[in-house]
């Protein structure tokens, strides 16, 4: 997994959970949740680390 988020890194993609890489443009919603999960744009649901939930977060909210 380590490679490929080495070949991934950039602003689009997040490792989420040690298992997953989200391309965070198709993020459609987040689910709140101990780690929580987010749901992707093909109607699938990926679960969040406790540990990147705070990381994620800051990514997915809009700066004001």
């Amino acid at each position: 997994m380590k490679d490929y988020e080495q070949m991934l890194s950039g602003p689009k993609f997040f490792r989420v959970h040690k298992t997953h890489i989200i391309n965070l443009s198709f993020v459609r919603k987040y689910i709140k949740g101990e780690g929580g999960y987010v749901v992707m744009a093909d109607g699938s649901s990926v679960e969040v680390s406790r540990q990147k939930k705070a990381e994620l977060l800051a990514l997915l909210t809009p700066n004001n």
